[in-house]
């Protein structure tokens, strides 16, 4: 079935433009954000990995300065 292209279509085309846009899997995904929901890192685009732990180690004999390190699953 071919589309309609008559002169009084203009309703008809963008409609079924509009509803055939939401079987696209990209356009889904784009506009719902169940996407940011699933993923751990919630859409941070620069994540390396999930902090499970912050500590503080003390720096060795002529140093007094405390460095902070992180354990991290990725």
């Amino acid at each position: 079935m071919r589309k309609c292209r008559s002169l009084h279509t203009a309703r008809k085309l963008h409609s079924h433009r509009q509803d055939q846009k939401w079987h696209d899997k990209h356009c889904k995904k784009a506009h719902f954000s169940t996407a940011l929901k699933a993923s751990p890192f919630g859409g941070a685009s620069h994540a390396k990995g999930i902090v499970l732990e912050i500590t503080e180690v003390e720096a060795k004999q002529p140093n007094s300065a405390t460095s902070g390190s992180v354990s991290e699953s990725s």
